[in-house]
């Protein structure tokens, strides 16, 4: 799965070892297991897998991905002889951008342990980032066990999910079995489905087949549009849904939390793009949040793009197609200014210090109270928002804004593990060619930046 703005992927065939093929990545489910969607994963055998396709040549985005930082990060949790693991797709009822109930679906990770009892672990909510192509789908791994090299963010999940916690990713509108239109960065709706996947997963965890139960704790943690989600679900849950859920901790990690400011300062630069297919996302996704009011494709696209390249975010296309289809190019390489498919009317009402699309930018503002939108919610759970300074496609100024307006509601974190609001700068070392069209300072941070984000949630874990 791509991140918010992530580097483009295509679909690639990795082998692993006939044993591991045989075993469904060290399977032991039996017949009744598998009719009901139950996979058993050892975890050793999935790091084997993993390893084994990492060796295999990249194709562009999976390039983009640094796995050595998942082996060094995440590898060893992996070697644990505590847990198996269980995978299973959640399959509910949500809300969508339509305001409709949809028929959703998720992936659950539940650990396992070889000692024989029924061990009682936090749930960890984990949001993706942006993936415009459902086979990505955190979900769809189950059917191709064989490729975990395709679905990093799943194996982080089933890393973490080794060391005892249930782990749910909801795979959101528009993904998964879901086939309408993603409602990309729109923060209520998006929330909302988070939710309803927990209350399933809740539910699931707490019958009597569950190899776990739920200790109550409950963390959040996400990367880039990942990120952006965990905010929002954070805001959510802590100010419609207190008498249910208690958030112990939250990790939003790198997110265009500031879509109004920062982010739409990104879609009005003159300055070429290594992801220019997030701008066309989000006009598609807000024009159907929106009812058909705002971000019209038809009018907001030149006419070389505005009957071509709103049908590529049916579900069916991977990244690099749609950038392509934007005039980027690969091979050689040609990275274009995302604008520069913008009608200029478009490019002139964004740019208007006031206007309706402005107006729903701002609703969709991570950090804004949706009550309020001339003020930031104020969190008063454990947040901790870690963000590398040289990102190269969401920029750190989105994190530094969201800071800087819950530190002025009253939020700022003064103590060890208390509650309000913690920023970070990722530390760790890219070098990143600016003429690379795959390898980005973005997706080169993710794996460590998870990594710090979650070894920072596993200090609250009883």
């Amino acid at each position: 799965m791509t991140m918010f703005i992530g580097a483009p992927r295509v679909l690639r065939t990795v082998v692993v070892a006939m044993s591991l093929l045989a075993a469904g990545c060290g399977s032991h489910s039996s017949p009744q297991q598998a009719a009901a969607g139950v996979v058993n994963i050892d975890p050793k055998a999935l790091l084997a897998s993993i390893t084994t396709g990492i060796q295999q040549p990249a194709a562009r985005a999976l390039g983009g991905w640094e796995w050595g930082g998942f082996i060094n990060s995440f590898g060893t949790l992996l070697t644990s002889i505590s847990y198996t693991l269980e995978m299973q797709k959640v399959t509910y009822q949500s809300t969508g951008a339509d305001g409709r109930l949809h028929t959703m679906t998720g992936l659950l990770i539940l650990p396992k342990s070889i000692f024989g009892a029924k061990p009682s672990v936090p749930i960890l909510l984990y949001q993706h980032g942006t993936e415009p192509y459902r086979p990505y789908s955190p979900s769809q791994y189950l059917a191709h066990l064989d490729r975990p090299a395709d679905y990093p963010e799943v194996m982080v999940a089933a890393a973490i999910a080794s060391t005892g916690y249930a782990v749910a990713m909801a795979d959101y509108e528009g993904l998964g079995d879901n086939t309408g239109t993603q409602p990309y960065v729109h923060g209520s709706s998006l929330a909302q489905q988070v939710i309803d996947m927990l209350r399933a997963s809740r539910d699931l965890i707490g019958g009597s087949s569950s190899p776990c139960s739920w200790n109550s704790q409950l963390f959040l943690m996400g990367y880039s549009e990942g990120g952006y989600v965990t905010m929002t679900t954070t805001r959510e849950l802590q100010i419609n849904h207190a008498a249910e859920f208690t958030v112990t901790a939250s990790a939003p990690l790198s997110g265009p939390y500031d879509l109004s400011g920062v982010m739409r300062g990104v879609i009005l630069s003159n300055t070429t793009f290594k992801a220019p297919y997030f701008l066309p996302f989000l006009l598609t996704s807000y024009n159907y949040a929106s009812g058909g009011a705002l971000f019209n494709t038809a009018s907001a696209l030149t006419s070389t793009y505005s009957t071509t390249i709103p049908p590529l975010f049916d579900g069916n296309s991977p990244s690099d197609r749609i950038n392509e289809a934007m005039g980027m190019g690969y091979s050689p390489v040609n990275l274009i200014i995302p604008k520069s498919v913008l009608t200029q009317q478009f490019v002139d009402q964004l740019t208007l210090p006031a206007s309706p699309l402005l107006d729903f930018l701002k609703a969709n503002d991570a950090y804004r109270d949706r009550l309020n939108v001339n003020a930031a919610w104020k969190p008063t759970v454990p947040i901790r928002m870690y963000h590398h300074k040289s990102d190269d496609l969401v920029p750190y100024a989105n994190s530094q804004v969201a800071f800087d307006a819950f530190s002025s509601a009253g939020a700022k974190n003064h103590t060890l593990r208390g509650p309000g609001v913690e920023l970070l700068e990722e530390p760790v070392f890219l070098n990143i060619s600016p003429s690379d069209p795959v390898k980005t300072v973005h997706l080169g941070a993710a794996f460590p930046e998870l990594s710090d984000g979650w070894k920072w949630l596993d200090s609250f874990k009883k």
